[in-house]
C-alpha cells in the first residue's frame, strides 16, 4: 500500500457549502428567473453562468489544487455556454447534465488504479481522519490489503452515487428542458433545473454517501482495532 499519509499531511482549506450553494444555486437562480426582461435571454443566461464559475476558479486558487468538482463544474458550465451559444436541443442538455456525474463516477473508480484514490479527496483526509495514527494502526496488525480492499468497496459506493445522480439529472432535464436555447423560457427551465437538482440529485447522493463513509469508519474500527474518537479528528 502507498502511504497516504504523505498525500494528507497537509491540512486543506474546508469548502464553505453554505456560500458553495449561494453561488451555484440561489444566484444563478434569481438572475436567470428575474433579469431575462432586463439584459435579454442570452446575456442573463451567461451573466448567471459567471458566477459558478468564478466560485469554481476561486475553489482551485483558495485550495491550490485541482478540485475535480470544481474542474467537472467549470467543463459543465463551458458546454452550456457552447450549447446556448449554437442553440443546441434540450434533448443534449440532459445528456450533458447526465454526462458529468456519470464521468466523475468514472474518474473516481478509475482513480484507484492510477494510485491516487479520489476517496482521499472525498473522505479520507486530515481534516476528517487521524491519518498518521491509522497507517501506523494498519501496519502493526498486518491489515494494508484489508485497507486496499476497504478503500475499493467504498470507491464502488460512491461511484454509484455519482452514476445514480447522472441517471437523475438526465430523466429531469429531458423533462423540465423543453424551450429552444438562448429564450426567456429557456432560462426559467435551466433556473428550475438548477435548483430541483441540487435537492433532487443531493438526497440519495447524500444518503449512499452516508452510507459508505458509515461502513468506512466500521471497517476501520474492525482492522484497526481503534475507537471512533481516535479514527477522527476531534479537534
Amino acid at each position: 500500500m502507498k502511504n497516504l499519509t504523505q498525500q494528507n499531511l497537509v491540512k486543506k482549506p474546508k469548502e464553505n457549502l453554505f456560500i458553495s450553494i449561494i453561488f451555484n444555486v440561489f444566484i444563478p437562480f434569481f438572475i436567470l428567473n428575474k433579469m431575462s426582461s432586463t439584459f435579454g435571454a442570452v446575456n442573463t443566461f451567461f451573466i448567471a453562468l459567471a458566477f459558478p464559475l468564478f466560485y469554481a476558479i476561486y475553489d482551485i486558487l483558495k485550495r491550490r489544487q485541482l478540485n475535480p468538482i470544481s474542474i467537472l463544474a467549470i467543463m459543465s458550465i463551458v458546454i452550456k455556454g457552447i450549447f446556448v451559444i449554437y442553440k443546441v436541443d434540450g434533448f443534449w442538455f440532459a445528456v450533458k447534465e447526465a454526462a458529468i456525474p456519470t464521468l466523475l463516477g468514472v474518474v473516481t473508480i478509475v482513480s484507484v488504479w492510477v494510485g491516487k484514490p479520489l476517496i482521499n479527496y472525498f473522505i479520507y483526509n486530515e481534516n476528517v481522519f487521524n491519518i498518521e495514527l491509522l497507517e501506523t494502526k494498519l501496519k502493526e496488525n498486518n491489515s494494508e490489503s484489508l485497507f486496499k480492499k476497504l478503500i475499493w468497496q467504498v470507491t464502488f459506493i460512491f461511484g454509484f452515487a455519482f452514476f445514480l445522480g447522472g441517471v437523475i439529472n438526465f430523466f429531469l432535464a429531458l423533462n423540465i428542458i423543453v424551450s429552444p436555447a438562448g429564450t426567456e423560457s429557456f432560462n426559467k427551465e435551466i433556473a428550475e433545473m438548477t435548483w430541483k437538482g441540487y435537492i433532487v440529485v443531493m438526497i440519495p447522493k447524500i444518503a449512499i454517501s452516508g452510507f459508505g463513509l458509515w461502513w468506512f469508519i466500521k471497517r476501520l474500527k474492525t482492522i484497526t482495532g481503534l475507537d471512533i474518537n481516535k479514527i477522527l479528528k476531534t479537534e
